[in-house]
């Protein structure tokens, strides 16, 4: 009764998709929650405001921005995509990587780093401005991002979608709601076969609410209805989750979405944040560009009609001892 009473809250930002209705609803329509690690991440609610530094920041970008991801691995990339259209990748010292592409790109989620016929690529699923999915994929060989379709068993008119590790199962797993069924995610594997993409379906999850975004955190599906965004910020025993709402900006919770905190970022000498972020993406984990508690990005506008993506550090969520030991 504890869960169903946080899950019908007005003050809850995300909610667990996946456990959260096996335990409200005993309809055999709905589906299990995925099996959890052996020893998930493990965080004590945060019950009070939380600042974070921004520390870096691309160059004033060439249009708005629609959609940003990040991904990990040796190389992290920032992926980001604009309003009028084109799609862009940077490096984590924030420089252009790669030439620009005109790709019409309305949702990107988060990049996973893989060997392909020998080559290293990074790929990143997003959706078109027709609502198909696609894979942006970037590395060796290649001189700009390029596009390569990517089936999801005949599904149309995806609104949005959001990825996380497989492991050994495949590239990624890859979740996502369609415009005609949005109270519906739709999991499943991503993976390679004689260089070939696909998609392999796996169990949907069903809320009771229209979806407005989703995350992947550990094994647990979450979804929102009012977060434009979602992001997980998970390190070592330090699991959090991140969301980003059009009205109360940044928030973050460390049980799922049972009680949230809000983010404030204080801005550098010369790195200013966006007074209302339009898209956000995180990693717990950055090898690269120096981010040793991982990285958030914020991408809006610093000032009129000049858009940015600015990078957060997230150390005194992610690298507490070292916040105490500093002190």
């Amino acid at each position: 009764m504890e869960f169903k009473r946080w899950r019908l809250s007005a003050t809850s930002t995300v909610v667990n998709a996946g456990l959260g209705l096996a335990l409200l609803f005993t309809t055999a329509a709905c589906s299990k929650p995925e099996q959890a690690p052996e020893s998930p991440p493990e965080s004590s609610a945060i019950t009070t405001d939380v600042e974070l530094p921004a520390v870096w920041s691309t160059r004033t970008l060439e249009s708005p921005v629609s959609a940003i991801a990040l991904s990990g691995g040796s190389r992290g990339i920032l992926a980001v995509a604009y309003e009028p259209g084109g799609l862009q990748f940077f490096d984590m010292e924030a420089e252009r990587i790669g030439e620009p592409t005109n790709f019409r790109v309305k949702a990107l989620a988060g990049g996973q780093s893989t060997n392909i016929g020998g080559s290293t690529l990074t790929v990143f699923p997003g959706v078109d401005r027709e609502g198909t999915v696609k894979a942006y994929v970037f590395g060796d060989g290649l001189i700009a991002p390029a596009q390569v379709d990517l089936a999801v068993d005949g599904e149309t008119f995806v609104e949005g979608l959001c990825s996380g590790p497989a492991g050994t199962e495949g590239i990624m797993r890859l979740a996502f709601w369609t415009l005609g069924n949005d109270r519906v995610l739709q999991a499943g594997i991503v993976k390679e076969t004689d260089g070939e993409l696909s998609w392999e379906r796996g169990e949907s999850t069903f809320t009771d609410f229209p979806i407005q975004s989703c995350a992947y955190t550990d094994d647990t599906l979450v979804a929102s209805p009012r977060a434009t965004a979602a992001a997980p910020l998970i390190r070592g025993q330090i699991s959090a989750l991140l969301s980003l709402e059009p009205d109360s900006g940044l928030k973050l919770s460390t049980d799922l979405g049972m009680t949230t905190t809000d983010v404030n970022i204080r801005d550098g000498l010369s790195v200013f944040a966006p007074e209302k972020p339009v898209a956000m993406a995180a990693m717990g984990t950055m090898m690269s560009g120096g981010y040793p508690g991982g990285v958030i990005a914020l991408a809006g506008e610093v000032e009129p009609g000049k858009s940015q993506v600015v990078f957060v550090d997230p150390s005194p969520i992610t690298l507490p001892e070292s916040q105490t030991a500093g002190n």
